[in-house]
């Protein structure tokens, strides 16, 4: 049985299968995971109607019936899925979970082994990753972090995304921009995880960076939609060297245009509805009718004379860079850190 306090555990496998029911996959898993379900999620929810309003013995004689009928139909369509060809060979290690490591994950792990694959099963399931990732946001991050501050459509996310393998870029993972139009990601990226995805794809996303113990993050608030960052990483950031990215207006606007010009006309205006008490209603008019002749440009330049800029406080920061071209400035702030990371604090 595999244990979870094993670090590496994962990387001594080349798949992780997870054998819950599709709406539980589909709501939060093990990042990288894939699902072959011992039970669809009707049969799962017949199953646990049965064990509570019958007997917890004719519920797990159903479940085992229902288990060995799905795990026989996987097995017998494996010449015709190549994803199954793949995952089911005897060259790889598998690792198998279920929600607490029962039923589901051993009916799994029994029969594949038995037909000779090399296969384990994680101890205590899905529910010892979750204690694993919620600990881990409990404690005092290791890692230190350049927080990047700035105006709207200063290229704070461009940056993040050309520095990937040194960032965490929270707007990507969160699907979500952070702004009133925040929401419009939706349109570019699907939408929002839920917070234990969340919280799931943001713990692997910085256990793969250990060996960056300086990375850069962009300053988000605290809620990035209807996720919030975990206290740990949240206080990290904002504890970090703050440095305000600056970008000329033309460039501003460009970078807000990008974000409108895909958007359907009713989410604009419900995103629009949203930053309603912030403007005054001639302003909101105005940008009414530049959307019917697709204006865009001077849409981007009021909402930023008029509300980006007004509403959205920038905090302190330490540093200033002025980003005209944003490879140059990822450039820039990476000769930054190296400069100065003796004076961060010591981990």
């Amino acid at each position: 049985m595999a244990i979870l306090s094993n670090k590496n555990l994962f990387k001594e496998f080349d798949y992780i299968i997870d054998v819950r029911t599709p709406r539980e996959y589909d709501y939060s898993h093990i990042p990288n995971s894939i699902n072959l379900p011992v039970f669809s999620n009707e049969e799962h929810a017949r199953i646990g109607t049965i064990y509570k309003q019958e007997s917890p013995l004719k519920a797990s004689i159903l479940g085992a019936s229902i288990a060995c009928k799905n795990i026989s139909a996987l097995l017998d369509s494996i010449s015709e899925n190549e994803m199954l060809q793949a995952i089911l060979n005897h060259k790889n290690k598998s690792i198998v979970y279920c929600a607490r490591g029962g039923k589901r994950s051993e009916a799994m792990k029994t029969i594949l082994g038995h037909i000779g694959f090399r296969v384990s099963k994680l101890e205590n399931g899905y529910k010892a990753y979750r204690n694993e990732v919620l600990n881990y946001f409990n404690t005092p991050l290791k890692h230190r972090f350049i927080s990047l501050c700035g105006p709207t459509g200063c290229g704070k996310s461009e940056i993040i995304e050309i520095l990937e393998d040194s960032s965490i870029h929270l707007e990507k993972l969160a699907r979500h921009y952070g702004s009133s139009f925040g929401g419009m990601a939706t349109y570019y990226m699907g939408k929002q995880p839920s917070q234990k995805m969340f919280e799931n794809i943001l713990y692997e996303d910085i256990q793969n960076k250990q060996n960056q113990p300086i990375l850069f993050i962009e300053a988000e608030s605290r809620k990035l939609g209807n996720l919030i960052i975990p206290n740990s990483l949240f206080s990290g950031y904002h504890n970090g060297i703050n440095i305000l990215i600056q970008a000329p207006i033309e460039q501003r606007i460009g970078r807000i245009v990008k974000l409108y010009k895909n958007i359907p006309e009713a989410d604009f205006f419900w995103a629009m509805e949203k930053i309603k008490p912030y403007i005054q209603k001639n302003i909101f008019a105005i940008i009414g009718k530049l959307w019917e002749n697709q204006e865009l440009e001077k849409i981007a330049e009021i909402l930023i004379e008029k509300y980006y800029d007004k509403v959205y406080k920038i905090g302190k920061y330490s540093h200033i860079i002025s980003n005209t071209n944003s490879v140059d400035t990822a450039k820039e702030l990476l000769e930054f850190k190296e400069f100065y990371k003796d004076s961060f604090n010591p981990l």
